[in-house]
């Protein structure tokens, strides 16, 4: 198959096109981060309260280690991105 001259070509992005995606993806990857950590961790806690009968204690607990790893992840993804 051979090109024809019809045929839309895309051009190169530019860079600062580029940086722009690339801080548009760290900042939904922090909030994903976040969002994930905070509850995943408050639903292992409330499985585990319903699986043990202990009700918000294990939820409490996961609760606030959710929001350390969350606020954790924040720190690495700005430590990495703010490489200097």
């Amino acid at each position: 198959m051979t090109s024809s001259p019809d045929r839309v070509r895309w051009r190169a992005v530019d860079k600062e096109t580029k940086k722009s995606a690339i801080q548009l993806a760290y900042a939904s990857s922090i909030g994903i981060s976040m969002a994930l950590a905070i509850f995943g961790c408050f639903f292992l806690g409330t499985w585990l309260d319903g699986k043990l009968g202990t009700e918000p204690y294990f939820t409490l607990l996961f609760l606030l280690i959710g929001i350390a790893a969350g606020f954790r992840n924040i720190y690495v993804l700005m430590k990495r991105y703010f490489k200097d």
